[in-house]
Order: structure tokens, then C-alpha cells, then sequence
């Protein structure tokens, strides 16, 4: 890209893990060139980032309850004034939330300025000691952090905080986390709630929509089993109305099998949102999921109102694979349809 996008300044710091340790910080750091091999790299991952950070996040207030926060505080200070002295400030305190699962990494932050606006991506690389030991231990070369970007240039983690004020804005941001390997894997505790001080922002309407559209998604390609659990599940979700949950736990309440799961998060976009914390909207779901069908073996097809789909058609079993479905009402309406 060779430039084009507004970037004022990268400075990289090597991270260690020292959560819980009462060791003195061990960071190392330096400036980025505005040109070069790892410029473009790092220039990518900041003209991608209002597009591919998609999980929106917000600062916590403090314990007290007023409208501060430490990360912010020091985000704030560096995007004000990005300077080497202020950005390890950053460096340090992710130093102190990382522990030895996460390992050593690389800290990059890339300020700029667009319009009116200022803009900072916060991104954490991988690395290992195998490359940090080649090293001089009082240096980033380029050379370190290049082969670096090389190993893990498609696995990071990252955010993207834009505002015209320094004194109002930066209460939101979005973030990504593409080290996720795992189905419905996490997106990183540490790095959301302790690191940044944040927690997942969704809408009751947007949380449930994307629940709703993900269970009737997998209930249409599931297996037989998975797609009965599926409409079992919906048919009780009555219960959860108005409760704070995520994905997860809807499926974790509901008592899903590990197979249900993967079939649900399998239809998101991506899985960390399956974390995301959301108010469940009964009205919402009900407008995705408005109706449960069971198509029998004899051709018949039952539909009805998927909260009361139960009610409306009583149930009994005949043998281990027949049932007998059984209803009582008057006609209101007769309808002949080309399809099913």
C-alpha cells in the first residue's frame, strides 16, 4: 500500500509473561520506519482493522463506579502523545495480565490520524524463544521482528479505538482475535477483560438475532438428534426472557450436547462472539423462530407456534422409533401450497 494510509507512528515492545510475578518489568522496545518489508505488514493490519476487528468491546467504569478506567487512561496518554516512554506504559501492564499459557509476544502500536480523527491499533503477536534467544536481549532488530511476522503474520490478536476526543471518545472499541484454533473457543480473557479493562457490548435485540438465526441455521443441516435438541432448545427458551447470558451459556442452560454446540457455533460468522454478553429479547427470538415443524415418515407435516408447539400437538410413543401425535380445534382457514 506503500504508505497511503495516515500512520504517524508504530512503536513494538517484547512482552513477557509475568502475571503474578513480582519481578521488575522485563520490556524491551523501539520505534517501527514508516517504510520497509514490516511497515507493509503492519500498514495491512491497520487499514484491515475497522473491518476485521468485529467484536465490539467497551471500557469498564472503576470499581467505584465513576466514569474512569486504568487502560483507558494510558491509552489516552499515548495516542495524545506516542512517544516510546508512554507506550511501554501499555507494554507493562499487559506484561502484568499475561501469564505462561500465552507466552512471550510481541506488542505493536500503530497510531494515526484520519481526518479529524485519531486512530490507534493495539495488536499482540506470538512469539516463542526459539527466535527470542538468537537475539540480543537488549534489541528488537528488524531482522527479530520480521522473522517474527513471518511465523505468525495470520495469527494475532488486535484492537482498533477511533474518536475526535481525547476527552470524550476512546470508551469504545472493536476487537479480533485471530489465534483462535479452537470451535467455540474464547476470545482471550485476559487480553479483553484484564489487559484492556473491557467487556463485550451487544444489543438485547442484536444478541438475540444472531442466537435465533444461528439455532434455526443448524436445526435446517443438522443430524436428526441435533436438530431435535435444537427445537427442544427453542422450545424453552420461554424461560430465559429478559436473563443477561451469552451463546454459550444459552446452550450450557439448556443442557445442549457437545454436538448441538458445535452445529450452533458452527453457523456464526465468528466464534468468539458466542462469549458475548446479551439481554435475551423472547420478542426478537420469537420473530426469528416464530414456528416449529416436524415432518413425519407418512408424509404429514406438523406446524405450530414454537412455544406451544407441544401443547397444540400432544405426543406418545408406539414403539422406539414411532410416535402418535394427537390435536383437537376447530378450522379456521385451509390453505393448498406448491411446497411444504
Amino acid at each position: 500500500m506503500g504508505g497511503c494510509l495516515p500512520i504517524q507512528h508504530i512503536h513494538t515492545y517484547l512482552v513477557h509473561p509475568k502475571k503474578g510475578s513480582d519481578e521488575p518489568p522485563q520490556i524491551n522496545g523501539t520505534a517501527v520506519r514508516l517504510e520497509g518489508r514490516l511497515f507493509g505488514l503492519l500498514e495491512g493490519i491497520y487499514g484491515r482493522s475497522d473491518t476485521e476487528c468485529n467484536i465490539d468491546i467497551t471500557f469498564t467504569p472503576s470499581a467505584t463506579g465513576t466514569q474512569q478506567n486504568d487502560c483507558r487512561d494510558i491509552i489516552r496518554a499515548y495516542i495524545g502523545n506516542p512517544t516510546l516512554p508512554n507506550g511501554r506504559a501499555i507494554a507493562v501492564r499487559l506484561e502484568q495480565k499475561t501469564d505462561k499459557r500465552s507466552g512471550l509476544g510481541l506488542l505493536f502500536l500503530i497510531a494515526g490520524r484520519e481526518g479529524r480523527e485519531h486512530k490507534l491499533v493495539v495488536s499482540r503477536f506470538p512469539t516463542d524463544v526459539a527466535i527470542y534467544v538468537d537475539e540480543h536481549q537488549r534489541n528488537l532488530t528488524v531482522q527479530f521482528l520480521e522473522r517474527v511476522f513471518m511465523k505468525n503474520r495470520t495469527s494475532y490478536k488486535a484492537v482498533v479505538y477511533r474518536h475526535a476526543s481525547l476527552d470524550a471518545g476512546f470508551w469504545n472499541g472493536r476487537a479480533v482475535d485471530k489465534q483462535l484454533n479452537a470451535l467455540g473457543g474464547e476470545l482471550s480473557n485476559y487480553w479483553i477483560l484484564d489487559f484492556l479493562a473491557s467487556r463485550f457490548t451487544v444489543t438485547a435485540a442484536a444478541g438475540t438475532r444472531r442466537l435465533a438465526t444461528a439455532l434455526r441455521n443448524a436445526a435446517k443441516k443438522a443430524a436428526l438428534e441435533v436438530k431435535q435438541e435444537i427445537t427442544a432448545a427453542v422450545t424453552l427458551a420461554g424461560g430465559l426472557a429478559g436473563e443477561q447470558l451469552n451463546i454459550n451459556t444459552f446452550a450450557e442452560r439448556l443442557a445442549l450436547s457437545p454436538a448441538a454446540r458445535e452445529a450452533i457455533v458452527g453457523e456464526l460468522k465468528n466464534p468468539a462472539v458466542a462469549q458475548e454478553q446479551f439481554q435475551f429479547d423472547l420478542t426478537e427470538f420469537r420473530t426469528i423462530i416464530a414456528f416449529k415443524s416436524v415432518e413425519l415418515s407418512n408424509g404429514g407435516v406438523l406446524t405450530a407456534p414454537s412455544s406451544e408447539f407441544n401443547a397444540v400437538f400432544r405426543q406418545e410413543h408406539v414403539d422406539d422409533e414411532t410416535l402418535r401425535f394427537t390435536t383437537e380445534g376447530r378450522i379456521v382457514n385451509e390453505k393448498l401450497k406448491q411446497t411444504p
